[in-house]
């Protein structure tokens, strides 16, 4: 009887920021646990760069901010970790998001958008209703009113929150949502 190898898809994982780590990990290994277990997909968060005008650790940009600066860290991250496909967690809320996504594609990469950001999402999923960029003048309002509005709902940054704290936000919606507000993350599994 011939059995079939298995071949292994490894990514190596780029997020913005703590937060948006801290819900890649939960989603993964806590709320989808057996379906990323059961999947010849991997990720690993190990990507290290430390220099005079760069430091990215366990896979964290520390930012994205605009496309020069992300494109620095990019450049940097695809020389250092040269053949390693790279998926990415940002933001959309960014003024030069649609740019990194291109950027991110041309360089044969994956990112997965967070509508519109980290703390929207999770106030949106919370049941907060919250308001979106278009009440806004500028993405830079939207994203203070979004990290205050957070602030003000559960009382502590979205980079504090515990597994405890995001059962109860993603207990709130269906797995479907969800799978739908991160298609490019379950896109990955095979």
């Amino acid at each position: 009887m011939n059995t079939k190898k298995e071949f292994k898809v490894y990514y190596l994982l780029i997020s913005e920021g703590t937060t948006e780590f801290t819900i890649f990990a939960y989603l993964t290994k806590n709320k989808f646990r057996e379906l990323f277990e059961k999947s010849s997909t991997k990720f690993s968060n190990k990507v290290e760069i430390i220099t005079e005008k760069q430091t990215i650790s366990q896979g964290k940009l520390g930012g994205a901010g605009h496309i020069n600066d992300f494109k620095a860290k990019y450049d940097l991250i695809k020389k250092s970790y040269s053949g390693q496909k790279l998926f990415f967690l940002l933001d959309k809320d960014l003024d030069d998001s649609l740019k990194i996504e291109v950027v991110i594609k041309a360089g044969g990469d994956v990112v997965q958008f967070m509508e519109f950001n980290s703390e929207y999402l999770l106030l949106k999923f919370a049941g907060k209703n919250p308001k979106k960029p278009s009440e806004f003048n500028n993405l830079a309002e939207f994203r203070n009113y979004s990290y205050r509005e957070f602030e003000k709902q559960f009382r502590k940054k979205a980079s504090d929150l515990k597994d405890a704290d995001l059962d109860l936000i993603f207990g709130t919606v269906s797995d479907e949502e969800i799978k739908a507000s991160f298609n490019e993350l379950f896109s990955t599994l095979s």
